[in-house]
């Protein structure tokens, strides 16, 4: 549904566009959440990160919509839930024409091409492979990355591209063309994303960088090696922290990039869910959570719990804490309303068909109130609601492959979910299940299936499943 007005609204002889800000959302993929300085990291510093966190708003209570990477970003795309149209699990095996963001979804690129904006997605995807669902047919002016969930990260130009629904090798696209390139994925983006800014200078635009890194394959630029602390000796490890000082420098890049020719821009930081530190399942990267309990593909903090930043140069505070609970699906209607091109009528559309919120006003400190007063989440059989400070959670033990079943969490005083209160609050329990239960009435079922562990309902595929020429 469209609610975005194509017309320039003038006001007091100033049209809104004139003071468009720009958006800016970087995403990092299965970040650690205590693997950045800001969250108590040190085994490499991360300036330039936590200096984006000081710039503006560290939401201390950030989440994504989903525990791992595809349903998470349509989470972010869309501003709902990504159950509300079936997009529960990574899009890998299927038919071709339904894998995907469903069509019939309309993306925080949609709305703001609509809004005057060009716009731009640079690095990972991850929303469908088909023509149909590429970034230029869901309101991307311009794209350059991959577009399935991992991809090497040092590529050489005289490779042979190789396509896989999870992975591909050597396959980056420029538009839809593929490119034969030589470099290293993390600067080949920001180079990217600095020149789509500067070539863009004159209108307000929207980039999307998605960052492969810290997601595997754990490769290591010969430029990051000296870097990697000689005491870290396990390989993969070592690995890990070269995509996170990668990742580092990139940021660096791109904050004096920001700060030099772009002040005017509303910027969003996040990992699309916990980081990966269960070997071996869900492509295992290291990633340390602490003190959150759990990791990607879980519905415990750790799995959907993330860095969560927010600036906008003097709209916003710098050097803030926020505490209250926000989500990623709050990204859009805050892009949207920052834009200033929502009409009464339209602002009542996008409140009907959106779960987002506008952060601005709680940011601010204008409005003192929560953003939601509850926030839930559904992955195949994993289960979490949170109200106020109280989660009820049923997540996935993957090694021995069983539920959790209801157990309840007081965050204020026990972020680690190490004290199940369940047996204490049985009046709880049924309150706050009854609410995901209702929650939970207004998704839809899966679209296609997971892989077995996290879908026990998915049947067993052959290791061949989802490759293919392309």
């Amino acid at each position: 549904m469209k609610f975005i007005s194509a017309f320039l609204c003038v006001l007091g002889g100033l049209s809104i566009a004139a003071s468009q800000p720009n958006v800016l959302v970087i995403i990092a993929d299965d970040l650690g959440y205590a693997d950045i300085g800001v969250h108590g990291g040190k085994e490499v510093p991360t300036p330039n990160i936590d200096a984006l966190a000081a710039a503006g708003v560290r939401c201390t209570n950030g989440y994504v919509t989903a525990p791992y990477c595809s349903p998470s970003r349509a989470g972010f795309l869309t501003g709902k839930a990504q159950t509300r149209f079936g997009h529960e699990f990574n899009p890998h095996v299927g038919d071709e024409a339904k894998l995907g963001l469903p069509l019939d979804q309309r993306t925080i690129a949609n709305e703001l091409h609509d809004a005057g904006y060009a716009t731009a997605l640079v690095g990972k995807w991850h929303q469908g492979f088909d023509a149909a669902h590429h970034p230029q047919s869901r309101g991307f002016d311009e794209f350059f990355g991959f577009l399935v969930g991992g991809h090497n990260f040092l590529l050489h130009k005289e490779a042979e591209s190789e396509f896989g629904s999870a992975h591909s090798h050597d396959m980056i696209y420029r538009g839809r063309e593929v490119q034969h390139l030589d470099g290293y994925t993390t600067d080949l983006f920001t180079d990217e994303a600095l020149s789509f800014m500067n070539r863009n200078a004159a209108k307000p635009w929207f980039l999307y960088v998605a960052y492969n890194a810290v997601h595997t394959p754990l490769e290591i630029a010969e430029k990051l090696k000296s870097r990697i602390p000689a005491s870290v000796t396990d390989e993969n490890r070592r690995g890990y922290l070269s995509l996170l000082l990668g990742l580092d420098d990139a940021i660096g890049r791109i904050n004096a990039e920001l700060k030099a020719k772009h002040p005017n821009t509303l910027v969003f930081f996040f990992s699309d869910n916990g980081g990966s530190g269960k070997k071996p399942f869900l492509a295992y990267n290291t990633g340390i959570n602490t003190p959150l309990r759990g990791d990607k593909g879980q519905t415990l903090e750790g799995g959907i719990r993330v860095p969560f930043f927010v600036s906008w140069p003097g709209q916003l505070p710098a050097g803030q804490v926020y505490e209250h609970p926000v989500s990623a699906m709050d990204v859009l209607p805050t892009a949207v309303h920052a834009a200033g091109a929502l009409t009464p009528d339209h602002a009542a559309k996008a409140a009907a068909t959106l779960e987002g919120v506008n952060l601005l006003p709680h940011l601010k400190g204008e409005n003192t109130a929560p953003p939601h007063e509850t926030l839930a989440w559904r992955f195949g059989p994993q289960k979490a609601i949170r109200r106020g400070n109280w989660k009820l959670v049923d997540f996935r033990d993957m090694e021995a492959k069983t539920q959790s079943g209801w157990q309840l969490y007081d965050l204020s005083t026990d972020i680690s979910e190490s004290k199940n209160l369940a047996t204490e609050h049985p009046e709880l329990v049924a309150e706050l299940s009854k609410a995901w239960d209702d929650w939970n009435a207004k998704n839809m079922p899966p679209r296609w299936h997971g892989s077995p562990n996290e879908d026990p309902t998915a049947p067993v595929r052959s290791s061949k499943a989802g490759k293919k020429a392309k």
